[in-house]
C-alpha cells in the first residue's frame, strides 16, 4: 500500500487534471482513507461520496453491457466510470478489458497498472497485467509480474499458468511442466491448465502422460460437450503411442465436435491408412484437399495412399 504521503501527491496530481469534477476535491480525502483500508473500501456498505456512487452506476451499466455482448456501451460506461473516479479499482479493471477486446492494448494495460497502483497488494491486478504482457509479447515483463504474484500468494494458480507459459515460449517445456503442475496443485480441476499441461507433455514426448490428462480433462465436461481441441490432442498422444485404431477414433470424435480442418482430417487419414483402411484414408484425405488445395502433408499422405494401393510387384514410375 502506498505512504500517506505518496497518496496525496497522486491526489493532487489527479485533482489538478480534473478541476472541475466533484471527485477531484474529494480525491485527496479519498486517497488518504485508501491507505488505510485500501482502494476497495468502496466497496464497504455504508456512505459514500456522491461520485464514488456515481462511478459505482456507471461501472455496473458497462458490466450489465459486457453481459449483453454489447462491447461499445460498456467502453463508453466504464470509461466514464473512469473519470468520475480515477481511483475506482473495479471500473479501470473493467475498463482495461474493454479496451483489450477492442485491441487498444497499450491503453488496457495502462489502465491496469493505474490500478495497480492504487491497491498494490492485488494479485489478480498483478497476473491480468503479466497476462496482457504476455500476449504483447514482453516476457520479461511478464515473468516479473508472475514472480511478484507468487512472493505474495504463492497459491496462484494463475500466475503459476502464466509462469510455465513464459516457459513454454522461452522452450523450456520441463519448467513448463513443473509449473504446471503446481497450478494444479491448487486447481486440479481446472480445464485450462489441464490442456496446457498435456499439450507440455506432448512437446517433450511423453505421449503416455498426456493422455491420461487428457482423459481427465474430459472428465470435466457432461457427455457430448467435450471440446474438439481434446479429441484432437487425444489422437495425437494415441498416434505417438502406436494405437492408430484409437487416434481415429478421437479424430472422429474431433471432427463432430467443432469446425472441420485441413490438419484434423490429414491426421484421420494417416490413422485409418495406418490400420489398412485406404478407402477411408482416401476420403479424409479428399476433405483436407477440398478445404485447402495446397495442403502439403495431405497430398503427401496421399501419394502415400496412392502407393500402398498398388499391386506387389508393379513398377513405381
Amino acid at each position: 500500500m502506498m505512504t500517506l504521503h505518496r497518496l496525496l501527491r497522486r491526489g493532487r496530481k489527479v485533482a489538478h487534471r480534473n478541476l472541475g469534477s466533484p471527485c477531484a476535491r474529494l480525491l485527496p480525502v479519498i486517497m488518504a482513507f485508501a491507505s488505510l483500508v485500501g482502494c476497495r473500501a468502496f466497496g464497504n456498505k455504508g456512505p459514500v461520496p456522491e461520485d464514488v456512487a456515481q462511478a459505482r452506476q456507471l461501472s455496473q451499466q458497462g458490466l450489465n453491457a459486457i453481459q449483453r455482448g454489447d462491447w461499445a456501451a460498456a467502453e463508453n460506461s466504464l470509461g466514464e466510470a473512469v473519470k468520475t473516479c480515477p481511483v475506482d479499482v473495479e471500473a479501470r479493471r473493467h475498463y482495461a478489458e474493454a479496451m483489450w477486446r477492442r485491441g487498444e492494448h497499450e491503453v488496457a494495460l495502462k489502465q491496469l497498472q493505474q490500478a495497480m497502483a492504487c491497491d498494490s497488494t492485488d494479485t489478480t491486478l498483478m497476473v491480468r497485467a503479466g497476462q496482457m504482457q504476455f500476449e504483447m509479447g514482453r516476457l520479461e515483463e511478464a515473468r516479473s509480474l508472475a514472480d511478484k504474484t507468487l512472493d505474495l500468494t504463492p497459491q496462484s494458480a494463475d500466475a503459476w499458468v502464466l509462469r510455465g507459459r513464459i516457459e513454454l515460449a522461452e522452450n523450456h517445456p520441463e519448467r513448463a511442466l513443473a509449473d504446471f503442475h503446481r497450478a494444479l496443485e491448487y486447481a486440479p480441476k481446472d480445464r485450462d491448465v489441464l490442456l496446457r499441461t498435456a499439450e507440455a507433455y506432448r512437446q517433450v514426448n511423453r505421449p503416455q502422460r498426456a493422455l491420461a490428462t487428457l482423459i481427465n480433462l474430459r472428465e470435466t465436461y457432461a457427455p457430448g460437450e467435450e471440446p474438439q481441441q481434446v479429441y484432437y490432442l487425444e489422437g495425437l498422444a494415441l498416434q505417438a503411442l502406436g494405437r492408430p485404431a484409437d487416434a481415429a477414433v478421437a479424430y472422429q470424435l474431433a471432427l463432430e465436435r467443432g469446425q472441420p480442418s485441413p490438419d484434423l482430417y490429414c491426421r484421420l487419414g494417416e490413422s485409418q491408412l495406418a490400420v489398412g483402411r485406404r478407402a477411408d484414408a482416401d476420403r479424409a484425405i479428399e476433405q483436407a484437399l477440398t478445404l485447402d488445395p495446397n495442403h502439403n502433408p495431405s497430398r503427401t499422405l496421399r501419394q502415400q495412399v496412392e502407393v500402398a494401393s498398388r499391386p506387389l510387384g508393379s513398377v513405381i514410375p
